[in-house]
């Protein structure tokens, strides 16, 4: 973990800008791109210039009109020529001999063999084929394609993917995201629309007096799809009159820059300190009673919970101590401070990706009644202010359009949550909120872009899931832990090789081909129109034969119509141009809620009752047995104080990493900034450390139940006790190719994490951040680490 100074040092507009090569004569970056200048490019971590000499890639120029650098598109070059590409079309050896007979146990063990693109195209239109006359489309699966596109409007991969599976007849498929889904079904239903309501952050700069950052590292994730934007707010926070705390078992980085006051909570036990601060508000009476009256529904019965009237056991600030491992002193201090200040609860997703995770942002939710203060400027609780551009004034500008997945004929879906289970469970009912989900048979699974085997919980079990499917295809630029557990493999080109736009804050971007496909590999968008074209929907899928730059022309051409605060040049003036349009800011004066705090007749919430429901009506029919009908302490599966702690003491707090994008940037340069001996590393509490007999570069194996990991120590009082700090996204590295059960060498966080059971039969939602495991020194010679090595 960086330290403060470490940290804005990186973060410095100047400081990147000062590791590149020389400013390079500009050139025009139009269709072909250029051989020595810049081209402007747009990317996960958001749009930048590529600075080129001899037709190479060789720097990064950072956008003048974006609000901060990022240290992390340093390794944008690294990443494009990076050692692990896949180079060409790679078919596992026993599945090209013996198709479905193939042992799929193998899977995993890095046994492929080049084929042609025509072979390789085949292969796939034959196996597609059989898997649809023998089973149905419902058979058919388009895989998680995570992060890989989400910044494209062209080549967006999991709509190409899903658009394609439409036209030959459909595919079964998932809903819901492994980042917010449990916070999004929550609030949907009780409160307000979606995690991307909240105040501007002008506003908040001006009017908030206490900020409250419950379970958010905003430092960081702000940089993720976005212009850095808010970050520079977060920033500027540090200058600023107004007081802070941050509640997180790690002090993070925001902790750091802003000076916060750090509360070092007890992991997934943050729904016990709400209830601890908000019985502090109703027997010292300081609660506001008119707006839990108006604007609020059920806060009697809820009140009479606090009290200990259902359960016996009043939830006082003594007792939320005792779970938490907080003081009561400082609970009641906070919950006096809320009250007497302006104040503003900013929520991370961390409280919700865990067991019960509807119920910490439910009780936010309550706690900003109580307090009083929703709608008011500086006020009030949201649950997106730490990502993207969370909090930046909403600029006058049309919404580009993107690749459309068509409709899917295929009716079958499940949380992705689920997606382990759906490959070991054909035919399970899963219940959730007042129906339920029947898993598919899946016997073919197609993914492009996406990395499961680092983003989805429990690698182990997710090794026996990917043993289940007949066929397993993954798309993919480069050699991920995912890729090598694939029969077929075909080579994607990235999005530094392809052309597209981009819309970021008040920008509209011409994201442009930095170079041509390297390798053997082609754009998403050429692969998926060759297969198409195999099935007879070529012309279906493509629009009539529409190129890349055909879509990017209709998207913008159609922004362009909508625009009413700039006069948009016609398409192909933009792209031969800059190719960046920069849109008004909003005057940053939104305070989020305003309207219905002025009267909530008029403007009513979605919710059953109209109203924010702090015991609801809604949730109580449903009669589901871990939602109750109001926020409400229950034991997570696995925490400090349960059985499994004798053997596992130390709860794994698996954060994002200020050093990668979940999994993307993991194979590149930027690891010698980070990484401990070339390895993973793992922060660890001083006394956790000694008791273990730990130092800072000692190589540990972290462990539980469920898998095993090497990772290098750091120990710091940046965590607290009782917790190891692993950041999730590091590649999967198996010491025993496709076995499980064997050593991962490079400390990949889900190794370890629970798969089951999903946050509540609400919301059926991860639940990653409720694991426990124990740490001891690795003994014996320490594996090379081979991750990012390719094939």
């Amino acid at each position: 973990m960086l330290n403060r100074r470490q940290f804005v040092n990186l973060m410095a507009s100047g400081a990147i800008s000062a590791t590149m090569l020389p400013h390079l004569a500009r050139a025009a970056s139009g269709v072909g791109g250029v051989t020595d200048g810049r081209v402007l490019a747009n990317t996960c971590l958001g749009p930048l210039w590529l600075i080129k000499k001899d037709g190479q890639v060789v720097g990064v120029e950072m956008l003048e009109q974006l609000g901060l650098a990022d240290p992390l598109l340093r390794a944008m070059p690294d990443r494009l020529y990076a050692r692990d590409r896949v180079r060409a079309p790679m078919v596992r050896a026993s599945f090209l001999k013996d198709r479905e007979k193939a042992d799929r146990t193998l899977r995993g063990s890095r046994d492929f063999v080049e084929v042609s693109w025509d072979d390789a195209l085949k292969l796939v239109t034959d196996e597609i084929t059989r898997i649809k006359e023998t089973h149905g489309n419902a058979s058919l699966h388009r895989g998680k394609s995570s992060w890989a596109s989400n910044h494209a409007k062209v080549h967006r991969t999991e709509a190409m993917n899903q658009r394609f599976l439409n036209l030959i007849g459909g595919a079964s498929t998932f809903f819901g995201n492994y980042s917010n889904q449990a916070v999004n079904e929550i609030i949907t239903g009780v409160g307000w629309g979606a995690t991307g309501m909240y105040s501007d952050f002008p506003g908040l700069l001006k009017n908030t007096e206490l900020m409250v950052i419950w379970g958010a590292n905003p430092m960081v994730t702000t940089r993720i799809l976005s212009a850095r934007k808010s970050t520079r707010y977060w920033f500027d926070l540090k200058d600023s009159d107004i007081e802070t705390v941050v509640i997180d078992p790690v002090r993070s980085e925001t902790v750091q820059h802003l000076d916060s006051q750090w509360m070092p909570v007890a992991s997934n036990t943050d729904v016990a300190l709400a209830l601890g601060i908000m019985h502090t508000l109703l027997v010292e009476d300081i609660y506001d009673k008119e707006f839990v009256s108006t604007h609020a529904f059920g806060f009697d019965d809820f009140a009479a919970y606090l009290k200990g009237a259902e359960d016996g056991t009043e939830k006082t600030a003594e007792w939320a101590a005792e779970v938490t491992g907080l003081a009561a002193e400082d609970i009641k201090a906070l919950a006096r401070k809320m009250v007497a200040k302006r104040t503003y609860i900013a929520g991370g997703w961390s409280i919700q990706r865990q067991h019960h995770g509807e119920q910490t942002p439910w009780a936010l939710m309550a706690l900003g009644c109580m307090i009083g203060q929703i709608g008011l400027p500086g006020g009030g609780v949201s649950f997106g202010m730490h990502y993207a551009d969370g909090g930046y004034p909403k600029p006058d500008m049309p919404v580009l359009g993107g690749m459309s997945p068509g409709k899917n004929p295929v009716e079958g879906t499940f949380p992705i949550a689920a997606f382990a289970d759906a490959f070991l469970n054909p035919g399970k009912e899963l219940p959730y909120k007042d129906k339920s989900f029947t898993l598919p048979d899946v016997r073919l699974v197609y993914t492009s872009g996406g990395n499961q085997f680092t983003h989805h919980q429990d690698t182990n079990r997710l090794i026996e899931a990917f043993q289940q499917p007949e066929t397993v295809i993954v798309q993919e630029p480069w050699w991920t832990p995912t890729a090598f557990f694939a029969d077929i493999v075909l080579p994607a080109s990235s999005d530094l090789e392809r052309n597209d736009l981009g819309q970021v804050a008040n920008l509209i971007l011409a994201a442009k081909q930095v170079v041509a496909p390297q390798h053997k590999s082609r754009p998403d968008y050429e692969i998926f129109s060759e297969l198409a074209d195999r099935f007879g929907v070529r012309d279906a899928y493509t629009d009539g034969g529409k190129t890349d730059i055909d879509w990017a022309k209709q998207f913008y051409e159609d922004a362009r119509g909508r625009s009413t605060s700039v006069e948009m040049p016609p398409f192909e003036e933009f792209w031969a141009g800059d190719g960046i349009i920069e849109f008004p800011e909003g005057k940053g004066d939104k305070v989020m809620l305003a309207e219905y705090r002025e009267d909530p007749l008029l403007n009513p919430l979605g919710t059953s009752t109209g109203l924010i429901e702090i015991t609801s009506p809604y949730i109580a029919k449903m009669n589901i047995p871990d939602c109750p009908a109001h926020p409400t302490w229950m034991e997570p599966v696995e925490w400090r104080k349960s059985e499994e702690a004798k053997d596992y003491p130390l709860h794994l707090v698996s954060a994002h990493s200020p050093h990668r994008l979940h999994s993307q940037m993991d194979n590149t340069i930027e690891g010698e900034s980070y990484k401990v001996n070339g390895r993973e590393p793992m922060t660890i509490n001083t006394a956790d450390a000694k008791a273990r007999g730990l130092k800072t570069g000692d190589v540990a194996r972290i462990f539980n139940a469920r898998g095993q990991v090497l990772a290098a120590v750091v120990v710091s009082d940046d965590i607290s006790a009782g917790n190891v700090l692993l950041h999730e996204g590091a590649w999967y590295d198996p010491q025993e190719p496709g076995v499980i059960g064997t050593l991962d060498k490079e400390g990949s966080a889900n190794t370890l994490t629970r798969d089951l059971p999903l946050s509540s039969g609400y919301g059926q939602a991860t639940i990653a951040e409720t694991a426990i495991v124990q740490v001891e020194k690795f003994e014996g010679e320490v594996p090379d680490v081979t991750a990012y090595v390719g094939l």
